[in-house]
């Protein structure tokens, strides 16, 4: 099976050096955790809302850079600071994004994330098979 890390165009600071924010490994793309962070800045963004619409267009940057996308999400693990505030938001934005055959998905509440970001989900996403084969290509 090859792996594959390749570089992710538009994201922030946060992914610069020190992690992979995602990585192909035969059929599955497995995203790093993203937290809402402003891709100029790498701060993280104001309110849960912003921050959570921030983590899946960078979910979904990742997921493109290996030949998938949110359309071909199975699984999300979202980790919260205070859950019962911040799961009907994010439910809600979840519910746009996967109207049809919602990802399987867990939440967990933490004490605390990153830069003081409110919540932070990763992402496993089958990768169809007419888009490009893994290869090192790009890396």
């Amino acid at each position: 099976m090859t792996r594959i890390v390749k570089p992710v165009p538009g994201l922030g600071p946060i992914f610069e050096g020190w992690v992979s924010p995602g990585v192909r490994a035969g059929d599955f793309v497995f995203t790093a955790g993203v937290i809402g962070a402003d891709p100029v800045t790498g701060k993280v963004v104001e309110g849960v809302e912003a921050q959570i619409r921030r983590i899946f267009e960078e979910l979904d940057l990742i997921l493109t850079a290996h030949g998938s996308g949110l359309a071909h999400v199975v699984r999300l693990t979202m980790y919260f600071t205070d859950r019962p505030t911040q799961w009907p938001v994010l439910d809600r934005i979840r519910r746009e994004l996967f109207p049809v055959d919602p990802p399987a998905t867990t939440g967990v509440g933490v004490t605390a994330i990153e830069q003081g970001a409110a919540v932070e989900i990763e992402a496993i996403a089958i990768v169809p098979k007419d888009a490009a084969p893994a290869t090192e290509a790009g890396r």
